[in-house]
């Protein structure tokens, strides 16, 4: 899966936010399904096993979506998620080559399937595309509490939101999910990238012995989403050979079962004005294709 594919996606999501008239936060994946005449219905709470599907037949298009997982943000990046399997070019031919009914995991935890991971990158772009991220972002506290701030403001998951703000931080910072021992999946800023020669996190991969690794130890703690805050150093978790000390802050996520920890430092942030815009550029330039149907 290259990283063209995935930002191609992710650009695609904010092209369809900004085609249906979304130019502020929250964008409404609802809304643009029902624009789309894309029948969106909520699966029971007891069935559980995915976050949602969607169909493919003579009579339309439809969604289903997962209420096991309390969270409206993740039930939003859900449905935005399904929309991607819609929008993106060749997704549609690829889920009907098996069948009209496809299941999705969305939430970055799919492995590497690559039309997931394409659609869960264009649940991001679409939910927060870079400027609205941005500028959500400009206005609030390096870390944690800025990530909170922008879930809120796009009202979309914690983790998406956290992952959208790796991609569009102008301060170095790193968020990585976990469960149990392992990591599920790590994201870093350009800036951080920048820090050191690093390691990149990969699925699987054991999780250093920081305060992360203590905290995933009480089940407890990710059930009643416990957060807390401690420091670590840059070396812990990606290697190379500069003793930079980060903030480690870690909160768990209830029932989606998993923790995500944030890596950042009030020390380390830089000018917003010098963030690159190659992206916006990128979009502005991009001539999209068509979806399933048209």
């Amino acid at each position: 899966m290259s990283k063209f594919r995935l930002k191609m996606s992710r650009l695609k999501g904010e092209q369809v936010a900004s085609q249906f008239g979304f130019e502020a936060l929250p964008v409404d994946p609802f809304k643009i399904a029902k624009d789309e005449s894309i029948v969106v219905e909520a699966k029971k709470p007891d069935r559980e096993g995915m976050s949602g599907c969607i169909v493919f037949n003579d009579d339309g298009v439809g969604i289903i979506y997962a209420t096991h997982i309390r969270s409206e943000g993740f039930r939003r990046f859900t449905v935005a998620h399904e929309l991607g399997h819609y929008f993106l070019e060749g997704h549609p031919e690829e889920i009907l080559k098996t069948a009209p009914v496809h299941f999705s995991k969305a939430g970055f935890t799919q492995g590497h399937s690559s039309i997931e991971i394409e659609a869960d990158h264009f649940a991001s772009g679409l939910l927060m595309p870079t400027r609205l991220t941005r500028e959500a972002l400009y206005g609030a506290p390096v870390g944690l509490e800025g990530i909170q701030h922008l879930a809120g403001e796009a009202e979309t998951s914690l983790t998406s939101a956290a992952i959208r703000a790796a991609e569009c931080a102008p301060y170095p910072m790193a968020v990585v999910v976990s469960q149990g021992d392992q990591i599920a999946y790590g994201f870093m800023s350009e800036s951080f990238k920048r820090l050191d020669r690093l390691r990149f996190l990969r699925k699987g991969d054991p999780l250093p012995y920081t305060a992360t690794r203590s905290f995933n130890s009480e089940e407890e703690n990710i059930s009643s989403r416990k957060s807390i805050c401690g420091s670590t150093r840059l070396a812990e978790w990606f290697g190379g050979e500069k003793t930079i000390a980060l903030e480690e802050e870690i909160v768990g996520l209830g029932s989606y079962g998993y923790t995500l920890t944030v890596l950042s430092s009030d020390l380390l942030a830089g000018d917003p004005d010098e963030f690159e815009d190659e992206e916006e550029k990128l979009v502005a330039s991009w001539t999209p294709r068509f979806a399933y149907g048209r």
